[in-house]
């Protein structure tokens, strides 16, 4: 008998809600490979019919639907592609959750059209239990470029693969295993995706049959321990059947590996051992009507060991099949970066670690084949195309020309340039030897400084723009600070003609730039009219290798009584790797409280904001910010710029609040299903804080 689609969403969203849900049969499906890339008609796959029609999310047992998208290998190959089309898009900013939901990170300042976007609604509080922003759980589609995709008919498609993959013959078994094998991967990560935007989630371990009563469809929302252990459970399925590594990277980039799936299972691990799901009073009534408590109230160590072994065995198998963290190469780099100095090469193993093509950095595991483009998050309906192309709305303004080409919409937060250390490896508060009383006062830069490579002689700029590690110079563009790319050098990388001029009146607009995103090889008008924004179409990455070392020493920490070797072992591989020197050394030599490193609860809060900094805009801040705890911390941060009137030095380093901060509450760590799948489903809690 064949398993009929996904019928879940009746139980969920009502017959009304599905029907206006149904897929177009003409729907163009996108599978995001180099040598996979194609327009999937999905209909055509399911329906092998001609015309334009709606397909129905319940089959009949005697429709020859599946067997016909299951008839041969090609069209299970297409299948197989139409699985992978549902991973959320990471360079959508204005659907993907990571974002500008806050605006700790990334900033869309005064940008009225941006704050009207799913995101910019959730950072201004207004999320809502009517029609949930950025709903993951029954999903959203525009006409455009870009859909927040339903996570539930992901896993519908998933598991009409899983239950039809036996089915053509003109496919070796070898081929296929790995093929059900990357599947039960996809599975288990968009169930992991939902785990970590709404904590406890209907788990669809099979599709519903026809014969299902009305009982059955009314699913429940199962403890988050359950979750887990699901999802654990699928990875740990899929890993035999997949390859160690990419066995062709070339044409199949995209696709998962052992390493992928082991590094993935290792996130949700330390997710489930941290204290939003390890712990958490503030759920201790969330309860259904089965009397499950959906998130454990009590604490429990045993997380953590189960977190760290996982994690390790994700760095062997990294490490054993090639991964290590990216060293820059300027010879390797042609013309514009062979005369670089020590500190500029610095900085480009910081920038490069994330845009580096991919077959030579060794420090990336995971990649996203989607491109940073216009028209994302519904941006048309905005009024603007270009506010869903993150990048490019984040470009400085570096000439007069880039005016017209809306560079600069964007900007790094306010608060994220106190966030890096200083030069010696300490937060900038901590460090006795900086004046941090008068970090905003303007100073002149003068030869002796040292900062010939990051500040032309000569210029003003903050206080706080001196003696900062080397990845604060890496990251962020800043005003009176050099913007390194390769249209602004023409001696190979020895000096960069161009640095950033913000103040009132001058070329670009105020703020910071997230320069470690924007690839050195990108560049807009250089000052010609008519030079459009040219962007470097790297593939920007889900998860890095040192994601996982700052991981293993934070369960490490967790595990162990107090901090050892073993602890720092791990976040001094990253630290060195970013120019400095080991935690214990650098709090000993420049610190205050120069033993913050052997106390446990000290050395969490230095783990933490490692990678906080080592991490910084790639999408990981969010993840992390809600797993800890810690937002009331972070996205209570008022909106802030320097003065936008400031003509002079001392007029413009004064910061301004230009907005209110955002209300922060317990329930914001988990978003709200929509009410009308609440009424629909009697067995449906609605998320804690949300009733």
């Amino acid at each position: 008998m064949i398993s009929v689609i996904y019928k879940l969403f009746i139980a969920v969203g009502g017959t009304a809600k599905v029907e206006k849900e149904q897929v177009n049969a003409c729907k163009r499906v996108y599978f995001r490979a180099k040598s996979w890339s194609l327009i999937l008609v999905l209909s055509l796959t399911l329906l092998g019919t001609a015309g334009c029609r709606k397909f129905l999310d319940v089959v009949p047992n005697d429709t020859p639907t599946l067997e016909h998208a299951f008839s041969n290998r090609s069209v299970m190959e297409k299948f197989l592609r139409t699985c992978y089309s549902w991973l959320p898009d990471p360079t959508d900013p204005l659907y993907y959750p990571a974002y500008f939901t806050s605006r700790d990170e990334f900033d869309y300042k005064g940008e009225t059209r941006a704050g009207n976007s799913l995101a910019g609604r959730i950072s201004q509080g207004l999320q809502n239990t009517n029609t949930p922003y950025q709903d993951y759980w029954s999903g959203y589609e525009d006409s455009r470029k870009s859909a927040v995709k339903s996570m539930y008919k992901a896993l519908r498609d998933c598991n009409i693969f899983l239950e039809n993959a036996h089915t053509p013959r003109d496919i070796t078994e070898e081929e296929r295993t790995r093929w059900i094998s990357e599947v039960k991967f996809l599975k288990a990560y968009y169930h992991f995706f939902l785990l970590e935007l709404y904590g406890p989630i209907v788990l669809v371990k099979e599709n519903l049959p026809i014969s299902a009563t009305p009982e059955q469809t009314r699913v429940y929302r199962e403890p988050v321990d359950e979750c887990v252990d699901y999802i654990a459970g699928l990875i740990d399925e899929a890993l035999p059947g997949l390859p160690p590594v990419l066995p062709d990277p070339a044409t199949e980039q995209g696709r998962i590996s052992q390493v992928i799936a082991l590094g993935i299972k290792a996130k949700l691990l330390a997710t489930a051992a941290s204290p939003l799901f390890n712990g958490n009073s503030d759920y201790a009534g969330w309860q259904d009507n089965r009397g499950k408590q959906l998130i454990a109230a009590t604490y429990d160590p045993k997380k953590w060991e189960r977190a760290a072994t996982a994690i390790k065995e994700a760095i062997d198998a990294a490490e054993n099949n090639g991964y290590r963290l990216y060293e820059f190469n300027k010879l390797a780099g042609g013309a514009k970066t062979y005369a670089m100095n020590d500190s500029m090469v610095q900085l480009m193993t910081i920038r490069k670690a994330i845009t580096e093509s991919l077959e030579r950095n060794p420090g990336v595991i995971w990649s996203t084949q989607e491109q940073f483009a216009d028209l994302k998050g519904n941006a048309a309906r905005l009024g603007l195309n270009s506010l869903g192309n993150m990048l490019k709305l984040l470009y400085p303004q570096m000439y007069s020309q880039d005016q017209s080409y809306q560079a600069q919409y964007y900007a790094a937060s306010w608060h994220m340039a106190e966030l890096f250390y200083s030069n010696n490896g300490v937060p900038i508060e901590d460090d006795k030897f900086f004046d941090y009383a008068n970090r905003y006062k303007p100073r002149r830069a003068t030869a002796s400084d040292h900062h010939t490579t990051y500040i032309p002689t000569g210029e003003i700029t903050a206080s706080m723009h001196f003696f900062r590690e080397p990845r604060f110079y890496a990251d962020l563009g800043f005003d009176r600070g050099y913007f390194e790319n390769e249209t602004t050098t023409d001696n190979g990388g020895a000096s960069f003609g161009v640095y950033l001029r913000q103040r009132s009146g001058e070329t670009g607009l105020n703020g910071y730039v997230p320069k470690k995103i924007i690839a050195f090889e990108s560049s807009s008008s250089k000052g010609v009219s008519g030079n459009p924004y040219s962007p470097y179409p790297y593939q920007f990455p889900l998860l890095r290798l040192s994601d996982l070392y700052l991981l293993y020493s934070e369960a490490l920490n967790e595990v162990k009584g107090a901090p050892d070797g073993e602890v720092y072992n791990w976040i001094d591989k990253v630290r060195a790797n970013a120019g400095l020197k080991g935690v214990v050394e650098s709090w000993q030599a420049a610190a205050y409280n120069p033993a913050a490193p052997t106390n446990k609860n000290e050395m969490r809060k230095i783990i933490q904001r490692e990678r906080l900094i080592e991490l910084a805009f790639e999408g990981q801040r969010f993840w992390d910010i809600r797993r800890w705890k810690t937002a009331l911390q972070y996205w209570s941060l008022p909106p802030t710029l320097w003065t936008t009137t400031g003509t002079t030095p001392d007029q413009y380093y004064v910061p301004w609040v230009y907005g209110a901060p955002r209300t922060v509450s317990f329930r914001d760590y988990l978003y709200p299903i929509a009410q009308s799948d609440i009424r629909a489903n009697i067995n449906l809690v609605q998320t804690y804080g949300w009733q």
